[in-house]
């Protein structure tokens, strides 16, 4: 009976788990940076694009949308600029340059840090064909479920 209360004994004692252990799935280490299409003639309408082409100049990766009005882009952690070419079905083609900064803050010893991305400016290159506009809604991306950057076309 007495070996039965010191084994119960030494394991409410000593836990498992540490409570740093557990990673908040709601804060991802890398937030990507979200975009939303809106109409130039009607600010407030979002509007989609029957086929989006993303490609990065940089490390020539592809990312292909199809009838949608929301992208989300993951950061480049190596870097502080991206370089972005938009092109829609029509074969018309913008190219995006943004400059971003990056901040990392340590969570645990589990989860190791999370990035915080700060965008300094976002600029349409000078052959500008089908986007309008672009407006930074929110200069800190540390969660990717809000919209960060519109785009009016």
């Amino acid at each position: 009976m007495y070996k039965f209360r010191y084994l119960l004994l030494i394991l409410l004692l000593h836990p498992s788990c540490e409570p740093d252990d557990v990673c908040n799935i709601e804060n991802p280490s890398t937030p990507q940076l979200v975009f939303r299409l809106y109409d130039a003639n009607q600010p407030s309408q979002l509007k989609s694009v029957d086929t989006l082409r993303i490609k990065d100049t940089e490390n020539e990766s592809v990312l292909q949308l199809i009838n949608t009005d929301s992208i989300a882009i993951p950061f480049q952690i190596s870097t502080n600029k991206m370089n972005l070419d938009f092109t829609i079905s029509a074969g018309l083609s913008d190219e995006l340059l943004i400059d971003f900064q990056t901040q990392d803050r340590y969570l645990s010893r589990a989860c190791g840090f999370q990035s915080t991305f700060y965008i300094n400016e976002i600029e349409i290159g000078s052959n500008q064909s089908w986007i309008n506009t672009i407006e930074i809604v929110t200069n800190e991306v540390l969660v990717d479920t809000l919209a960060h950057v519109k785009i009016y076309h």
